[in-house]
């Protein structure tokens, strides 16, 4: 029994060896995820320094509490203060017109009041508050806003709470005296002023503070139309929905190479039908199966999380037509490379696990490394996400996404253009 064991073995071992393809396929795949995806999580298992999150910052503040809290700011080690973009000292409209194009996530603002009305509200508890903007990208995820925006807030709180430490705990001693014994209203004054001398000296805040001078907002620029900033849904569905479009190509890989093996393509050859149509006809199908799995997985998103699909319903076609052309079109390339089963397995699974990984699928691009970023731009899956996102989470319209479809259709072009010239009908 053991011979014959041993017999099968071996058998199966020279079939395998001898499919090269095959088994190149299935080392390479696990270690080409492994490179994609160890480089783009680098930052999330270093330290903050080595990977600092952009933050522009806006100061349109008068007086001298915004500069003290950017100084602060600047002390961070995950944060990387931006207060000017190619030598041009930063305004909202410029922080917009970056965080609108993609080059940047998120900015803060100060106002022109901001150091005024905490020192008002110092003295006088009902007077308005500071605002301090967040002007964000939608399509940042809280993993990314939630510690910029917890360390921000924190160093400006405290900025604010030293400036008007002093006037409230004047005032505190002020009522003091006030009720005090007149024989010991002057030692109470006294006491207070020192107090107060100590603290503008930097001796340290003792006490507490009323109300927090400073309120915060978060806004997205101007030109994305949105109501409200997206929830979970909006962020995945899109994403993952890619990552389900573009394995269509292992189906449609392993229906064509079967079709060649059982003599259908020879048959069909010997009929009336140009090589072209034959290809078209073969494609055709898959491409309307893309579209229909679009169609439901977003009405899922709808029915089941109550998700936004945003303004514009053309421009989500018109993304959708192009991301399932160019989905097909890698299929058709995986059919005419591969030449056995286990080969067109491997190659579409590594290619369409390694290209969603590096588009953003599953890890999201603004948190990977620089060079990680540039990369993405050689996945279709890049593309056509930041197409959805910017039609379901930032409002576009089609205009906006006409880049993004661009793309996708030069992918769909190289990929069956390849695939046309490597593809044997024989």
């Amino acid at each position: 029994m053991l011979h014959q064991i041993l017999s099968i073995t071996f058998k199966d071992l020279k079939v395998l060896s001898k499919d090269h393809g095959g088994m190149i396929t299935l080392f390479l795949m696990p270690a080409m995820f492994i490179l994609v995806m160890t480089n783009a999580l680098s930052g999330s298992f270093s330290g903050p320094s080595d990977n600092p999150a952009p933050l522009l910052v806006v100061n349109n503040d008068t007086g001298e509490l915004a500069a003290e809290a950017i100084a602060d700011l600047q002390t961070v080690d995950g944060l990387a203060i931006e207060q000017t973009w190619e030598g041009q000292p930063l305004t909202r409209e410029l922080a917009e017109g970056l965080i609108g194009d993609g080059d940047r996530r998120v900015a803060i603002i100060f106002p022109a009041d901001f150091s005024d009305r905490i020192l008002a509200r110092a003295a006088d508890s009902d007077s308005p508050a500071a605002t301090v903007t967040f002007l964000a990208d939608p399509a940042a995820g809280a993993q990314f806003l939630g510690p910029v925006q917890g360390a921000v807030q924190g160093y400006i709180l405290r900025v604010a709470s030293y400036a008007q430490a002093p006037t409230q705990i004047g005032a505190a001693f002020d009522n003091m005296a006030a009720e005090a014994e007149p024989q010991f209203a002057p030692v109470v004054k006294q006491i207070g002023q020192a107090f107060v001398e100590r603290l503008n000296n930097g001796g340290g805040l003792a006490g507490s503070v009323t109300d927090s001078p400073v309120v915060f907002e978060i806004a997205a620029p101007a030109d994305f139309q949105i109501e409200k900033f997206p929830d979970s849904a909006q962020q995945n569905v899109p994403g993952y929905t890619l990552f389900g479009v573009f394995f269509i190509a292992q189906v449609l890989g392993i229906s064509i190479l079967r079709e060649k093996q059982e003599g259908t393509f020879r048959r069909l050859l010997i009929a009336p039908v140009s090589r072209a149509a034959l290809l078209i006809g073969k494609l055709l199908p898959y491409y309307l199966v893309n579209l229909i799995q679009v169609a439901l997985m977003f009405a899922a998103g709808v029915i089941v999380f109550n998700m936004s699909l945003g303004n514009d319903p053309l421009a989500l076609v018109v993304i959708t037509l192009a991301a399932s052309a160019a989905s097909t079109g890698l299929g058709l390339l995986i059919a005419a490379v591969g030449r056995t089963p286990e080969q067109i397995g491997g190659l579409s699974a590594m290619l369409v696990i390694t290209l969603a990984a590096v588009g953003g699928v599953m890890v999201p691009s603004y948190v990977m490394p620089p060079f990680m970023q540039t990369a993405s731009k050689i996945s279709p899956h890049a593309w056509a996400l930041a197409g959805y996102q910017d039609v379901i989470v930032r409002g576009l319209g089609a205009s906006a996404i006409l880049p993004e479809a661009g793309a996708l259709l030069i992918f769909a072009a190289a990929f069956f253009g390849v695939a046309v010239w490597k593809f044997k009908f024989e």
